[in-house]
């Protein structure tokens, strides 16, 4: 059966669905309630360090829980921690008092001891270091008082802060959400956080209800309730909100950029773009494979992508064409790169003097009888990504190689860009906080990411500068090394870069307004403003 017409499947059968239950819908509404749309279930719970097969409850972890220190406007601010103080490989907090989490259990520098105690372990091997390196440079936690806590740690480190404001791991958990054996069960079907929501009810993989957490300490959101509806196919995703079974889509990966602009000119709804930049998107060529071991068959892909089309004709001119890999925008990255032009002869060129001709007229080129064919791997049903894929197999078509795609459901993507399984994959860097300190981090040989540390495979003498930075605290050097690492990747097009993302939001007229979290990937309902 194919996709298009599951696709088409889905849409009636919601249709008829919305339809049957529209003389009801109207009383049973809750006048501060709103429905919204995720494309999988979270079926691995709702703790803030448990990775599964899909992202889970991610990008939604800032509606429950909360970190020591918030990043918001380009500043660290105070989150749980009110103040804190800084002393060579130390930091205090003093922490917020009369703060609760959702299950009534207090807050205090016991549970920060607690958290931070458990999160490595829960990590592992596999992820510690994935999600900020601080924890790996973590010796003592020390219970000064009751509201004061102190972090030790073998090295000074220059994210710290930064690391610490990540919701995925570093947000606090209730003392109920650990056990003797790491994370207890209660998880899997309620949160346990300081955070302004909390769950209230579920059908695993339908329906996620949510209410208020009543011991909510910050401001109270607009939003009294809210239910989140697994609608996998994005077109059903779109027909959900002109038909007002969800009132908002947030996220550029649940909507084509195509509806996004389609939605901007009706006056029913209104669209949003977020003013920061959250990630970048980029092409990564295994450079250890027999096609991308020269550096002029990889120089040639960059030169034959289009990358101002891809813009233009997939993304809607929302998205900034870049060459660099990251954000000039963020700390450290303000490194200024010559741009990389379209060039389609240039690339053919450097394909010939590879010695990959086309000997026999059928548009492939080939090498000691083996043809120049090779695969771009990418994850399946996420907006406007598969597009982005074949345009790009369209532009190396053009140039001799012969392209397949496949698109792969999220674990079995990773693992493969991991373990080395693909000749050009889809990839996009962490996002801000995460951006750029792990990031960089995970480029070296001490990676927790090695999908992300195949970039530097083909570069010299740069690890050593990436293990350096886990102790520099010179502001200077630490600039240096950025812009020396991040010309390196541009030099060396293991990565070829094509535009900054942006988070999009598209509601209907029961919202005035959405203001995009500190970290705008996230989806924040109490950014939520209703009329």
């Amino acid at each position: 059966m194919s996709k298009k017409f599951l696709t088409v499947l889905l849409i009636v059968v919601l249709s008829i669905s919305i339809i049957g239950c529209n003389n009801t819908k109207a009383t049973t509404t809750v006048a501060k309630e709103i429905n919204i749309c995720e494309s999988w279930g979270f079926d691995t719970g709702f703790s803030t360090v448990v990775v599964g097969e899909s992202l889970g409850i991610f990008y939604y972890l800032s509606n429950f829980y909360d970190t020591l220190v918030i990043y918001e406007d380009g500043k660290i601010k105070p989150g749980l921690a009110k103040s804190w103080e800084i002393q060579g490989n130390d930091i205090t907090f003093k922490l917020r008092d009369n703060v609760k989490f959702s299950d009534g259990e207090e807050f205090n520098a016991n549970v920060v001891k607690l958290n931070f105690e458990n999160i490595p372990k829960l990590l592992g091997e596999r992820y510690l270091g994935a999600y900020g390196k601080v924890l790996t440079l973590l010796k003592e936690v020390e219970v000064v008082d009751n509201l004061t806590v102190k972090l030790r740690f073998t090295k000074p480190y220059y994210g710290l802060l930064y690391d610490l404001t990540m919701l995925r791991p570093m947000a606090m958990m209730s003392p109920n959400a650990f056990t003797k054996e790491g994370c207890s069960p209660k998880l899997l079907s309620s949160t346990m956080g300081t955070g302004p929501y909390m769950l209230q009810s579920f059908e695993e993989n339908i329906s996620y209800t949510f209410v208020k957490n009543p011991y909510y300490w910050g401001e109270q959101p607009d939003v009294e309730k809210f239910t989140i509806k697994v609608i996998p196919d994005n077109e059903a995703k779109a027909l959900a909100l002109r038909l007002g079974e969800v009132d908002i889509i947030i996220g550029d990966d649940k909507t084509s950029y195509n509806s996004f602009v389609d939605f901007r000119e009706q006056p029913n709804f209104e669209t949003k773009i977020s003013n920061a930049d959250i990630k970048t998107r980029y092409f990564i060529l295994n450079s250890e494979t027999e096609y991308f071991r020269d550096i002029r068959v990889r120089q040639a892909v960059s030169l034959a992508i289009d990358k101002s089309k891809i813009c233009t004709y997939i993304l809607n001119n929302i998205e900034e064409q870049t060459d660099n890999f990251l954000s000039k925008k963020l700390p450290y990255c303000n490194v200024d790169l010559e741009p990389k032009k379209l060039n389609i002869n240039l690339a053919k060129k450097l394909l010939t003097e590879a010695n990959w001709v086309d000997k026999d007229g059928d548009g492939i080129r080939e090498q000691n009888g083996k043809k120049l064919a090779i695969k771009i791997v990418h994850r399946s049903g996420m907006g406007a990504e598969e597009d982005m894929v074949l345009a790009v197999a369209n532009s190396l078509h053009e140039i001799g190689f012969e392209v397949k795609t496949e698109g792969l459901e999220m674990l079995t993507w990773y693992t493969s860009l991991a373990k080395g399984n693909f000749d050009i994959g889809y990839n996009e860097t962490y996002g801000f906080p995460y951006d750029p300190y792990t990031t960089i981090n995970n480029l070296g040989s001490n990676s927790a990411d090695p999908a992300t540390m195949r970039i530097m495979a083909s570069s010299k003498n740069i690890d050593n500068m990436l293990k350096e930075l886990l102790s520099c605290t010179n502001k200077d050097r630490i600039t240096e090394i950025y812009n020396i690492v991040l010309k390196d990747i541009y030099d060396n097009y293991t990565s070829v870069p094509i535009s900054f993302m942006k988070q999009l939001a598209i509601y209907n007229d029961k919202i005035s307004d959405y203001v995009f979290f500190g970290q705008p990937f996230y989806i924040d309902i109490a950014g939520v403003k209703l009329k």
